[in-house]
């Protein structure tokens, strides 16, 4: 059987739409990795609408307090009673991750949805990239959401409650040129979604409504971000020019997306309306009513495919 088309998604749209989601999220404790600015910022100002305490961090201590400035602004505007916090760390460094939970639970209470949306890209083909950088990709895409997943699970399986979204990509079901390691990273991230939650569905089966953790993993679409530009190095620029000029006429072939669309799937998802896609890649540019309700109606395989 083939796969419907679904309706693309390039904005706001009815199953996302903000207004369904005021004060759903109160009394929650939320980590963004990655949201001093782009995707994530939009991410934590999205769940923070919602009624979620939230925690802004990344690297840039400047971009940090810019964000959590406009988020608490917006609160303000809102009189909403919900705290934004932000803490500057690196998602590969183990004492800061420690750091990031101890200062947050000290503060906020323990961590009911952790997204994990830090991460790194650069466009060179394989032959070209540095072992090193290469290994560091995988390191930020991989290694860093998996460690912090598994610092927030003891809390999240003793309450049975709280939601893990992982930032991946369609990269991790196509095979894409001149970014293999970032492929490969998303790809791995999203089988560790699916694999994480049949996991979970089995450990917290002995519950009295059965798991109660939701993990997903999320393609934000082709938004337009700092990080479409920093993923050019110049040895990309003057040794592999066909790469620029390759990934430009793709980047024409897409509509604009908006950085709001994957936000408030992300709430969409933390609220428990996308419970039926546990364990899936959901693909932000597509409507999720349309995606649910054609899964819903599909035979289940045996044995599932995050990455399908």
């Amino acid at each position: 059987m083939s796969k419907p088309e679904f309706t693309l998604r390039t904005g706001i749209y009815d199953a996302i739409d903000p207004d369904k989601f005021r004060s759903q999220l109160l009394g929650k404790v939320a980590i963004v990795t990655g949201s001093s600015r782009g995707i994530g910022r939009e991410i934590a100002l999205a769940l923070a609408k919602s009624g979620a305490s939230v925690v802004i961090t990344g690297r840039s201590e400047n971009e940090i307090k810019e964000t959590v400035n406009l988020v608490t602004k917006e609160l303000e505007a809102l009189q909403a009673n919900n705290r934004v916090l932000g803490i500057t760390g690196d998602v590969c460094n183990a004492e800061e991750t420690d750091a990031l939970l101890q200062q947050t639970t000290a503060s906020l209470g323990p961590v009911d949805i952790l997204i994990c949306n830090a991460g790194t890209n650069t466009f060179m083909p394989f032959h070209m990239t540095d072992p090193d950088e290469w290994w560091k990709v995988m390191e930020v895409n991989v290694k860093g959401p998996t460690e912090l997943a598994r610092k927030v699970l003891p809390s999240m399986r003793a309450r049975n409650a709280g939601t893990i979204i992982f930032t991946s990509s369609r990269a991790a079901a196509a095979d894409l040129p001149w970014a293999a390691a970032y492929s490969c990273a998303k790809t791995a991230i999203t089988r560790f979604a699916g694999v994480l939650q049949k996991e979970l569905d089995v450990l917290q089966c002995s519950e009295p409504d059965g798991n109660g953790i939701s993990v997903f993993s999320i393609h934000p679409g082709e938004v337009k971000t700092r990080l479409h530009e920093t993923a050019f190095p110049e040895k990309t620029k003057e040794e592999a020019p066909y790469v620029v000029a390759h990934m430009d006429k793709m980047a024409k072939m897409h509509p604009e997306f908006k950085a709001e669309t994957p936000a408030w799937t992300c709430v969409y998802l933390a609220v428990g309306h996308g419970n039926a896609l546990r364990g899936r890649l959901i693909d932000c540019t597509r409507d999720i009513e349309e995606v649910k309700a054609h899964f819903l109606s599909s035979v289940r395989p045996k044995i599932s495919n995050a990455c399908a």
